[in-house]
């Protein structure tokens, strides 16, 4: 007789053969007993659980000769044909390939007729969620009043998929996954009738691979007992992929301790040995998993993996139970990512990189550098530090003057400024300061002008829509938007990332994020409530604190460190009359006249116009034509 595989030759052929399922072996049973048969029955459940198992005995209890009944003797002729499969009123139909309406019309004109030896004409539907939904509607009026000698019994693994017409005209009974001691327990028995040696440890093994199928187990089971005889947990590893007790536990002893040249180096042994990153990546999760059982319950039950409890022992302390569930996270999504990457050995070394450095930042650690954070801008906020102010660019106007100057000087404007024939303004200083990193000492004498220089109401109006930004805490403030950008990568915000990167510090203080626009449409953007809601989560989550957020709109947002000699930047404008000397005041030292703002280099001298003679200009203009060059003209009368 050919050789026949252990799941066919161990397959239940009562209620009581089946493993578990303790609670449809009683309603089952009970229904038969009493009598209570309904036309249509809905098995779902994980495969390998049984569904079409006890389909065929729930088949063999309706139409054995004694009964119907609970317990079928299997020895009529009734019940060995149906557990052969040759039974004529016992139909099994693949729902995956006959899935078609043309099927389904043909069942239902069959159905009609009575069965030619049995009590019942039993079909069973195996894998029915397959079936097309023209196909469920031409099967509903005869699954709902079927004929009294038809029994339908429908098994799917997916029931969502089935539509709700059906599922209401079902008695439906679901199947639970196989517990890994009763898959073990019943592979012992097995190995035993079939007089097959196998260690504990390797049935446990198998158990724990098979995920909850019975019938992967067996046919695990046969396949190991042709490799090894006995069967060791050692043969069962090689047969599965496995990666090995002894390497599992060297790795999570590395992650613990944050050696990641030594879990790096373990990874790239085993892969170099054939193993899968997939099946490394599962029992990393079983490892972790039984470690963080143990932390919470030593004599729990449901520890999977087969190692000894002075190994968990020992490893459990490396770890918080906030670092075992993070580890966890970690372990899974790169199980996932393994299945549409290319190459599946960077997605592992990324992962160990991830989980030594998770262990690394461990609650304690972060809670000291939040109290640091903390204590550093309570002591900013209590010293009364303020940064000076920024002068707005974009306007018309030049830069404000530095901010070592003398408060009294104003700032030099001679777009709009009226100029007069006193010496009004500061001589020129080659060292323009926009934004001081440091407090700036003051000069020993510094320059009082004797008439100071009236500006026009324009400049007033556009320094009066512009509002200085503060620069102080520039530095964390860019270290805080540096960790909103890398949150908003994780979470792969790519539109919202575009924004970011068009934003710019301008400062932090008091808890407050300040941000740089240069538009009022990424202003707008920047304020609606998801992309709002979202930085400010992130800097929540990333600090541990309430962190304001406020964006400020400022023409071509913040200007560049300026060069030590730059020059200021003035559009060229036409050349203006010389005002009419005025008598200059007493004034300890008669500071240099104004001049009108020189033209363009390239741009022609108006009608009317000659160069200045050097010994009229003022020495103030003196300085600044030897360093810019250029000409001075002035009108004629």
């Amino acid at each position: 007789m050919a050789y026949v595989a252990l799941y066919r030759t161990w397959r239940p052929q009562t209620f009581e053969d089946l493993v578990g399922q303790a609670h449809i072996k009683t309603a089952l049973s009970n229904a038969l007993e009493s009598g209570r048969i309904s036309h249509a029955y809905l098995f779902t459940g994980p495969r390998g659980s049984g569904k079409t198992s006890t389909a065929r005995i729930l088949a063999k209890a309706l139409n054995c000769e004694h009964g119907p009944t609970a317990h079928p003797c299997n020895e009529c002729t009734l019940c060995r044909e149906i557990t052969e499969g040759t039974a004529p009123d016992v139909i099994e139909i693949d729902g995956a390939s006959n899935r078609g309406i043309e099927e389904m019309k043909k069942l239902r004109d069959q159905v009609f007729f009575a069965p030619a030896a049995c009590r019942y004409k039993v079909y069973i539907i195996d894998e029915v969620h397959m079936i097309t939904t023209d196909a469920f509607n031409a099967l509903l009026k005869t699954l709902e009043e079927p004929p009294e000698h038809v029994v339908f019994i429908l098994a799917t693994t997916e029931p969502q998929k089935i539509p709700a017409t059906i599922l209401s005209r079902c008695q439906r009974y679901d199947f639970h996954r196989v517990t890994v001691p009763e898959i073990a327990e019943h592979l012992e028995k097995v190995a035993e009738g079939s007089h097959i040696q196998a260690e504990k440890e390797a049935l446990r093994l198998i158990a724990i691979q098979a995920d909850g199928g019975m019938r992967d187990a067996l046919s695990l089971l046969d396949q190991c007992s042709v490799m090894a005889s006995p069967i060791t947990a050692e043969a069962v590893r090689q047969m599965i992929g496995s990666a090995g007790r002894e390497k599992i536990r060297l790795l999570t002893e590395q992650i613990g301790k944050q050696d990641l040249a030594g879990a790096l180096a373990t990874l790239n042994a085993l892969l170099e040995q054939g193993k899968e990153l997939e099946q490394i990546l599962a029992e990393l999760m079983e490892y972790f998993r039984a470690l963080l059982l143990y932390q919470v319950d030593p004599a729990y039950q449901d520890i999977y993996v087969t190692d000894e409890e002075t190994e968990l022992a020992r490893l459990a302390p490396l770890f918080s139970r906030p670092q075992l569930m993070a580890s966890e996270e970690k372990l899974h999504q790169a199980a996932a990512e393994c299945k549409r990457s290319l190459r599946k050995k960077i997605v592992g070394e990324l992962c160990l990189y991830d989980l030594c450095k998770h262990q690394g930042s461990s609650e304690a650690a972060l809670e000291a550098r939040i109290r640091s954070l903390e204590e550093q801008v309570a002591a900013l906020t209590a010293g009364g530090f303020t940064a000076p102010a920024a002068a707005p660019l974009g306007g018309s106007a030049l830069p404000a003057a530095p901010a070592f100057a003398s408060p009294a000087a104003p700032a030099f404007t001679p777009k709009t400024a009226s100029v007069p024939d006193a010496p009004a303004v500061p001589a020129w200083t080659p060292e323009p300061a926009v934004f001081p990193k440091a407090e700036p000492k003051p000069p020993a004498a510094p320059v009082v002008p004797s008439a100071p220089v009236v500006p026009t109401a324009a400049p007033a109006a556009a320094a009066a829509n512009v509002t200085p930004l503060s620069r102080e805490g520039v530095a964390q403030g860019e270290e805080l938007w540096q960790t909103v950008i890398q949150g908003l990568k994780q979470r792969r915000k790519r539109a919202f990332l575009v924004y970011a990167k068009m934003a710019q510090v301008g400062s932090f203080a008091n808890q407050v994020l300040t941000l740089v626009v240069d538009s009022e449409s990424l202003k707008e953007r920047f304020e609606t409530p998801d992309l709002h809601n979202l930085m400010t989560d992130i800097l929540k989550e990333r600090t541990g604190q309430p962190i304001g957020l406020a964006v400020v709109l400022q023409a071509g947002g913040l200007p560049p460190e300026p060069a030590r000699w730059a020059a200021p930047q003035t559009p060229p404008q036409p050349a203006a009359p010389v005002a009419p000397k005025a008598a200059p005041q007493a004034a300890p030292e008669p500071a240099p006249q104004a001049a009108a703002p020189a033209p363009a280099v390239n741009e022609q001298p108006a009608a009317k116009e000659k160069p200045a003679e050097p010994e009229e200009l003022p020495p103030g203009v003196k300085k600044a034509l030897s360093v810019f060059g250029g000409k001075v003209y002035k009108e004629e009368p």
